[in-house]
């Protein structure tokens, strides 16, 4: 076995030429389209951390205003509930002083009546003493004299008891 120099010589030029005519025609555009994809993949694994960043602040944001606006919502519940329970103590208090009014007027109404019974009934014991006298003396009397001594008499006899 005799190894033949020249053989050797040519099949390394023709390993380096086809090495070289690989490197240009075939591995630079095979790397080219593997770089172009990892910058592919690269910028978008960057656009989905933006993505995720820009939906933690949305989610955030969206939290905040939720909060706000059960916030809001209490708010307006507990105001609410004020204005009811302070509308109710205002019907309560006028329904209180409408009744008291009532109240007030009836009883000026009952004295007025009460008065104007015991001015009745004075008149009415007055006549009837003048009547009593009359047919006790049997003579005729000066009613309008007689009407004013029974209710003089009268007034006397209240102002002792």
């Amino acid at each position: 076995m005799s190894i033949d120099i020249q053989q050797v010589l040519t099949q390394i030029v023709g390993f380096l030429l086809l090495l070289a005519l690989l490197r240009r025609f075939a591995w630079g555009p095979l790397l080219g389209v593997l770089d172009e994809r990892r910058q592919k993949i690269a910028s978008d694994l960057a656009s989905i951390d933006e993505g995720k960043a820009e939906i933690e602040r949305m989610k955030q944001a969206y939290q905040a205003q939720l909060a706000d606006v059960d916030s809001h919502a209490r708010l307006r519940m507990q105001e609410a509930a004020a204005e009811g329970a302070r509308q109710a103590r205002d019907i309560t208090d006028a329904a209180r002083q409408e009744a008291q009014a009532l109240l007030e007027k009836a009883g000026r109404d009952v004295q007025r009546e009460v008065a104007q019974a015991r001015i009745a009934l004075r008149d009415e014991i007055a006549t009837l003493a003048v009547a009593a006298a009359a047919q006790i003396i049997r003579q005729e009397l000066d009613a309008t004299r007689n009407r004013a001594l029974v209710l003089r008499y009268i007034d006397e006899v209240r102002g002792r008891s």
